[in-house]
C-alpha cells in the first residue's frame, strides 16, 4: 500500500527532486504567468502585450491576437495527460508515482441534507492547493513550447492564452492565426481536453 502524505509534507522533497518542473526563466515558460509570485505577473504580462502591439502599430503594422481559453482545463484535465507531462519532464519516479496516486484515489464528498455521496474522480485537478496550477503548466508547457517554435508571440494564464501575429500583410497574418489555432485545437485533441473558446 502507498501511503499519502499532505502536500505540505512532501512540497520540501518536491522542490529539491523536480529538477524538470518547468522554469519560469525559459523562452517559452516566461510567458507562462500562472503563478504571482513568478518571475512574470499579471501586470508585467499585460504591460509586455500591450508593448509589443504598440510596436507594431508605429511601425505600420498590423498585430492580429486571439485570445483563447481551454474550456475546463483544470476540472478536466485527463490523469493520463498529467502523467505524460510529468515523464516528459523527466520527473523522478517517487514523485511521479505519489501524484499518480493522489489523483487516481482522489475521493470528492457531495452532501445534501442526509444524502452523503463519495465518488473516485476520473479526471481534473484537486482544488484550492498550489498542486494543480503547478501540473497544469507541466501539461499546458508542451503548448507554449510548440506555439515558440512557431515564431508567434503568446503568453499564457491559467487556461487562459492570448496569441499575437505581427506583420504588414493581413491576409497572410489571418492565414497564419488559421493554422496556429488548428494546431492548438490538436493539442487540445491529444490531451483528451475540452475545446477552446476563441474570444
Amino acid at each position: 500500500m502507498f501511503n499519502l502524505p499532505s502536500f505540505k509534507g512532501v512540497r520540501k522533497t518536491c522542490g529539491s527532486l523536480s529538477k524538470g518542473w518547468p522554469t519560469f526563466g525559459s523562452s517559452h515558460s516566461s510567458r507562462t504567468t500562472c503563478f504571482p509570485g513568478g518571475q512574470v505577473n499579471g501586470k508585467c504580462a499585460l504591460h509586455q502585450l500591450v508593448g509589443r502591439v504598440e510596436r507594431a502599430l508605429d511601425a505600420g503594422q498590423y498585430a492580429l491576437g486571439v485570445f483563447f481559453d481551454i474550456q475546463g482545463a483544470l476540472d478536466n484535465t485527463p490523469i493520463v495527460s498529467v502523467l505524460k507531462a510529468l515523464s516528459e519532464r523527466k520527473i523522478i519516479f517517487a514523485v511521479r508515482q505519489w501524484i499518480s496516486t493522489l489523483l487516481q484515489q482522489r475521493k470528492v464528498c457531495v452532501q445534501e441534507g442526509d444524502l452523503l455521496l463519495y465518488v473516485i474522480t476520473k479526471c481534473g485537478l484537486p482544488q484550492g492547493g498550489g498542486l494543480s496550477p503547478l501540473l497544469w503548466s507541466l501539461v499546458a508547457d508542451s503548448l507554449l513550447k510548440w506555439l515558440s517554435k512557431q515564431g508567434v508571440f503568446t503568453q499564457s494564464f491559467a487556461d487562459n492564452g492570448v496569441i499575437i501575429i505581427v506583420g504588414k500583410v493581413l491576409h497572410i497574418l489571418s492565414d497564419i492565426m488559421q493554422c496556429i489555432l488548428r494546431g492548438v485545437e490538436k493539442w487540445c485533441s491529444d490531451r483528451h481536453l475540452s475545446e477552446m473558446v476563441l474570444r
